[in-house]
C-alpha cells in the first residue's frame, strides 16, 4: 500500500484536544509520532504508522505498539529536535503535506523552534502548526483563503522584516508595505470579505488562524 501523501505529526508538548485531533486524523492521513507524542496518540486510542526520536519520554508501553522496523531510534544530538527527526522521515516516505499536533507548550524555546521549521522545510512540505488555539503556516509569497466574517487572523514576521505586503478582505489593509518585529506586527486583524488574498513581496510572513473565532478553518484556494 503506497505511503499517504498527507501526515498527521504528533509531538510530545501540550496534546490536543481528542476534538482536534479527530478532525485531522479522519482523513486516515499517515500518522507519525514525534517521541512521546506516541503516548498521546495511545491514549486516543490510535496506533502510530511511525515513531521516531530519541525515544527518552516514549513510555515503555507503548514502545510494543509499532513493529521494530517503523521505531525510528535516532540517538540524541544538539543540532536537531524530534520534529526536525520527523519531518526528515516524512520527506523519506514521499510525504507532501504535514500538520503538526502537540508541538507548543510551556517551552517557548521549543515553540520558536519549531515555527523556525516551517520556514526550512517551506520548499519540500506544506506545513501547518496546530493547537487548539491556533493555526499557524508560513505564506509561501501568496495565499487565498475564505473564511468567516469575524475571524481573528494575524500576520507576524518570522525572521526580521517582511516587505511588499499587499492584503484584500481584512479589516486593517495593508498596501505594499512592511511588518518588522519589534516595530510593526500585525497582530488582531479581521477578515470583513471573501476571498482573503495575502501577498508577500520579500521576507517571512506567518499567518495565525485564531481558532476561537469560526472555529479556526480556513479554507485556502489552491
Amino acid at each position: 500500500m503506497p505511503t499517504p501523501k498527507k501526515t498527521l505529526i504528533l509531538g510530545n508538548g501540550t496534546p490536543p484536544s481528542k476534538k482536534l485531533f479527530e478532525s485531522f486524523i479522519q482523513d486516515k492521513p499517515l500518522l507519525l509520532c514525534a517521541d512521546g507524542g506516541a503516548n498521546t496518540a495511545t491514549r486516543y486510542n490510535r496506533v502510530p504508522d511511525y515513531i521516531v526520536g530519541d525515544l527518552d519520554s516514549l513510555r515503555q508501553e507503548n514502545e510494543s505498539s509499532v513493529a521494530a522496523e517503523r521505531l525510528v531510534r535516532i540517538d540524541a544530538d544538539d543540532t536537531s529536535t524530534d520534529l526536525y527527526k520527523a519531518l526528515r522521515l516524512a520527506l523519506e516516505l514521499g510525504v507532501e503535506e504535514a500538520v503538526l499536533l502537540g508541538f507548543t507548550d510551556g517551552r517557548t524555546d521549543h515553540t520558536l523552534w519549531n515555527l523556525s521549521l516551517l520556514k526550512t522545510f517551506q520548499q519540500q512540505l506544506r506545513l501547518r502548526l496546530v493547537d487548539d488555539h491556533c493555526d499557524i503556516r508560513l505564506i509561501d509569497k501568496s495565499i487565498c483563503f475564505s473564511g468567516k466574517i469575524g475571524q481573528k487572523i494575524s500576520l507576524s514576521p518570522l525572521s526580521g522584516p517582511a516587505e511588499g505586503i499587499k492584503t484584500m478582505g481584512l479589516k486593517f489593509a495593508l498596501h505594499d508595505e512592511a511588518l518588522s518585529p519589534g516595530i510593526r506586527d500585525g497582530i488582531s486583524n479581521e477578515i470583513i470579505a471573501n476571498p482573503v488574498e495575502i501577498r508577500v513581496g520579500a521576507g517571512d510572513l506567518l499567518l495565525v488562524v485564531q481558532r476561537q473565532e469560526g472555529g479556526g478553518e480556513i479554507e485556502v484556494w489552491e
